[in-house]
């Protein structure tokens, strides 16, 4: 008896259109999207359900801040079916994922990592931490594991969704950017990248775009072995990670140190993974300096950079505006998401004095008044 094979109905694809949308709704790709909607979700759905569906060119530019990073992004119309796939893979593979991996998850943000990181920290049984992250964590996944992975998993637990899963993770994982895309923005910082932070050095095999939300769940996909290897192999009690970033606590350094051997090992020989020679192992008192936080036993703190930061793009908003003496509305309501932003990152901490300092409590209260 033959599978039947389900389609993507239009419905699914008007509902990964919303999510794709959210936040973005004045965004000139949006915009543009929008004027032919019925014409480009139509589109969408034939190309998807015909199996012809080809991903556009992408457009590629350098970011500065924080650091000089290259970015290929996807045409609107590619993202809403990046949405479209993780919404079939999300209800095979949450399950499977360990409760303290973060970032690309409902309800595990940063803030809760931190969160579950100071709790963590309180049990003084373990009054050490080995901190890793994974050297050039994006560019260096293999794209023939990770479809491996989507595949065994899919094919264990994706019922009749099976081929149009497998049909649309193919065409994502194993695009090439570097082989259609446009430039914006200056070439100059081009010629700074290191070779091993560019896709346009690594093998066919090898390298996700940052910043899809396809990569970011599938930067999940792929170290989901791993973290459970972590928990039931070595048997980490108090263990986190966001993306590329790990946290591990012991009852002594020569322990962590153990770990770390097996987990570079394991890194390795199973996904081809390296990692940076940078790496922290502490005591909890000194602090762990995680995802602009730096947290100990007693209380939080704000990372200074994440301070520093906010300090310089209020300066140079305050020197652009007393310039010419004018200041726009545009700049006006960015000064204020800025500090919206800063101000939710802030109330995280034990924060009061800084709050004060800086006096973003007073401002966002007079904002909303």
């Amino acid at each position: 008896m033959c599978e039947r094979i389900v389609v993507y109905s239009f419905e699914e694809i008007y509902r990964a259109y919303l999510e794709c949308r959210q936040n973005k709704r004045n965004s000139l790709n949006v915009l543009k999207f929008e004027l032919h909607l019925i014409d480009n979700l139509w589109e969408i759905y034939e190309s998807v359900n015909s199996f012809n569906y080809t991903p556009r060119r992408y457009i590629y530019f350098l970011t500065f801040s924080p650091k000089l990073r290259e970015v290929f992004a996807s045409d609107f119309r590619d993202r809403v079916v990046h949405h479209l796939l993780v919404r079939d893979l999300e209800p095979l593979f949450e399950p499977l994922f360990i409760y303290d991996s973060y970032s690309c998850r409902k309800n595990r943000g940063i803030h809760l990592a931190i969160e579950r990181l100071r709790r963590f920290v309180q049990n003084r049984l373990y009054p050490y931490y080995l901190q890793l992250d994974i050297k050039s964590f994006f560019l260096s996944i293999n794209k023939n594991i990770l479809f491996e992975q989507i595949r065994r998993v899919t094919h264990s637990r994706g019922q009749n969704k099976i081929q149009r899963i497998l049909y649309l993770s193919n065409k994502i994982v194993f695009d090439d950017p570097t082989s259609h895309y446009v430039f914006k923005g200056k070439k100059e910082g081009i010629k700074r990248l290191p070779p091993h932070k560019t896709l346009f050095n690594m093998p066919k095999n090898q390298g996700l775009p940052i910043g899809n939300l396809t990569s970011q769940f599938f930067a999940n996909v792929y170290m989901n072995d791993f973290d459970n290897f972590i928990k039931r192999e070595l048997k980490v009690k108090y263990y986190m990670r966001y993306v590329d970033d790990m946290v591990l606590l012991g009852r002594t350094a020569e322990e962590l140190r153990a770990s770390m051997s097996q987990i570079e090992h394991y890194l390795y020989i199973r996904l081809k993974l390296l990692l940076r020679a940078d790496y922290s192992l502490s005591s909890t008192k000194n602090g762990i300096d995680f995802l602009g936080y730096v947290v100990r036993p007693t209380h939080t703190l704000v990372r200074q950079r994440v301070v520093n930061n906010f300090k310089y793009k209020k300066a140079q908003f305050i020197d652009s505006c007393f310039e010419d003496g004018t200041c726009s509305y545009e700049d006006a309501m960015r000064f204020k998401e800025m500090n919206a932003s800063f101000y939710g990152h802030i109330k995280h901490a034990d924060s009061f004095r800084l709050m004060q300092k800086y006096e973003i409590k007073n401002w966002i209260s007079e904002e909303k008044r």
